[in-house]
């Protein structure tokens, strides 16, 4: 074989090469596009579920303050919400009797269980319940004002 046909097969080996490198890192910049908006549309999500339960805190706690809603359930829902959104504010004052309310609760049946229940054990935790915001009414409906006037982080700052 001669000089020239040598030349030309590694000029042909070397555009071959070059073309499957191309091919590979455009194959790879697509795919870095595809995940790029992936987490961007996961951090999209993440921002309006967290407003979401920013809000939702919002307005069951108005909610609680104009009486609504029992405020044993409000304490149920704002707690739930509150360890997505700022869970040690439940260890700080005025909030901590969300939390006492929510653990002298949870042993209460809900939903298809409470349907399941007779006249009487319903009424045993109606009782029971009632004493619990009576006893708990005027720290419940502090812990309402005070997450009314509470500035949650933005959700940027989070991260």
């Amino acid at each position: 074989m001669d000089t020239g046909a040598i030349i030309l097969l590694l000029l042909i080996f070397c555009f071959a090469m070059i073309t499957f490198i191309a091919f590979f890192f455009h194959r790879q910049y697509k795919a870095n596009a595809v995940n790029q908006k992936r987490i961007n549309d996961m951090k999209k999500m993440l921002k309006k579920q967290y407003e979401d339960r920013v809000h939702s805190i919002d307005v069951i706690a108005r909610a609680m303050i104009d009486k609504q809603c029992e405020l044993a359930e409000g304490c149920i829902r704002v707690k739930q919400l509150l360890d997505y959104v700022e869970a040690d504010l439940l260890t700080k004052d005025p909030y901590k009797v969300i939390a006492l309310m929510y653990s002298e609760t949870e042993h209460m049946p809900i939903k298809e269980q409470w349907k399941q229940l007779d006249k009487a054990a319903k009424k045993k935790f109606t009782l029971q319940r009632v004493k619990l915001e009576d006893r708990h009414e005027e720290a419940i409906h502090a812990a309402a004002v005070a997450l009314q006037q509470h500035e949650f982080a933005p959700y940027e700052s989070l991260n």
